[in-house]
């Protein structure tokens, strides 16, 4: 950081902002210009606080994927963009979309999570519900299939 007292100013305001929560780059740099910081100043206020671990964009995502499982859970893409909209750092992004399930996996979590069908149940007629939910959450119909399938095979 450099002694540029408007950086320690800035940095000094993050800090409180922050306080005990969870915040990422992107949002701590967007309250600073918000707050009149220039966008250098705000720049290098938060590559301090990341330096010294007031930011952790890795631990921020860990709070969006908590919130988008079980019935809320998204295709890898969608939870992409929700990342990249919390402010996190699109390389952070980029590795924590490469940890997830694949789509097949995680839409058949959805399903199991949201519909709450037995062995012997007659499910005909009902693959449009399990698709139709896995649109709404980014998943497109090839992959809802295959995972209609899944669950299908699941109860068996």
């Amino acid at each position: 950081m450099s002694d540029n007292s408007t950086t320690k100013e800035a940095v000094t305001c993050a800090i409180r902002h922050i306080g005990t929560g969870i915040y990422s780059s992107g949002k701590i740099k967007d309250f600073l210009i918000r707050k009149g910081y220039s966008e250098t100043v705000a720049a290098d206020a938060v590559k301090h606080l990341i330096d010294t671990g007031y930011i952790d964009d890795v631990r921020a995502s860990r709070k969006v994927l908590a919130s988008r499982s079980g019935k809320k859970q998204e295709s890898r893409q969608y939870i992409y963009r929700r990342l990249l909209e919390a402010g996190i750092d699109p390389d952070c992004a980029d590795d924590i979309a490469a940890t997830l399930g694949s789509d097949d996996d995680t839409c058949l979590s959805l399903f199991e999570a949201s519909f709450s069908y037995s062995a012997g149940d007659d499910l005909s007629g009902q693959e449009d519900d399990f698709i139709r939910l896995a649109q709404l959450r980014g998943y497109n119909i090839e992959t809802a299939g295959r995972a209609f399938r899944m669950y299908l095979d699941s109860l068996k």
